[in-house]
């Protein structure tokens, strides 16, 4: 994601704007675009000031933090599918972020959600 425009870019862009009124005008001094002006416009009405946003992420975490701990979880249940690991590990993460975990614990994942004989075992494959 790349970074935002600086505080002070966009204070001198947002009062070159209310100065001028012309978008255009702002947009080429700053060599900025217009929509992004008005978003900065509408920022400012809504909270009084036009600085950039800052913990706005939500959701998952993109790794396992403690692989060991996950691994012994494993381990005692290895019938599960990813979505049964996701929902009884009790660690916040997507399904994605599970296969990334197993992979990199060099296991393999169940497909079926019926039950088989062969259960989650270590990868005998050479990687």
């Amino acid at each position: 994601m790349p970074s935002p425009h600086s505080y002070d870019l966009r204070k001198r862009a947002m009062a070159h704007f209310e100065r001028y009124g012309s978008a255009t005008l702002t947009s080429q001094t700053f060599e900025i675009s217009r929509s992004i002006l008005y978003d900065w416009k509408r920022r400012k009405k809504e909270t009084g000031d036009v600085r950039a946003k800052e913990g706005y992420q939500h959701g998952y975490g993109n790794k396992v933090v403690d692989l060991v701990k996950f691994q012994q979880q494993l381990e005692g249940d290895p019938g599960l599918t990813l979505s049964g690991i996701v929902k009884e590990s009790g660690i916040k993460m997507s399904i994605m972020t599970c296969s990334r975990a197993l992979k990199k614990l060099d296991m393999t994942r169940k497909k079926r959600p019926l039950a088989t004989k062969n259960k989650m075992k270590k990868n005998d494959k050479p990687s």
